[in-house]
């Protein structure tokens, strides 16, 4: 019973991590590219005030939202396609890698 909790509160802290990690490299990409700065062009362009939530806003976060969902091809427990999603090859790679260091660290 015990490990199941320790289990379960290092899942929880990892998907914290994975969680605010993306999150931050989302605001640096927005930010390295100047989206406000770009959806400001945009309304001064089409003639919108400031003040409030944009269509352009809102179509960008419905879009990047879709965008991470289909790029992971999970639609909530079911998928898209048979295909292996960029975790599970990383996760794969990554057994691969250390079975292959325990076979050489045996050898040695």
């Amino acid at each position: 019973m015990r490990n199941e909790v320790y289990e379960n509160l290092k899942l929880v802290f990892i998907c914290f991590i994975v969680f605010f990690g993306a999150s931050f490299a989302i605001m640096t990409f927005n930010e390295d590219v100047s989206v406000k700065d770009l959806f400001e062009k945009i309304n001064m362009f089409v003639g919108e005030s400031d003040v409030g939530l944009k269509t352009i806003q809102l179509t960008y976060g419905l879009g990047m939202a879709i965008g991470i969902t289909a790029f992971y091809n999970h639609f909530g427990r079911k998928r898209k396609e048979n295909e292996p999603t960029p975790i599970e090859l990383k996760m794969k790679q990554y057994e691969d890698d250390i079975k292959e260091y325990m076979m050489s660290d045996k050898q040695k």
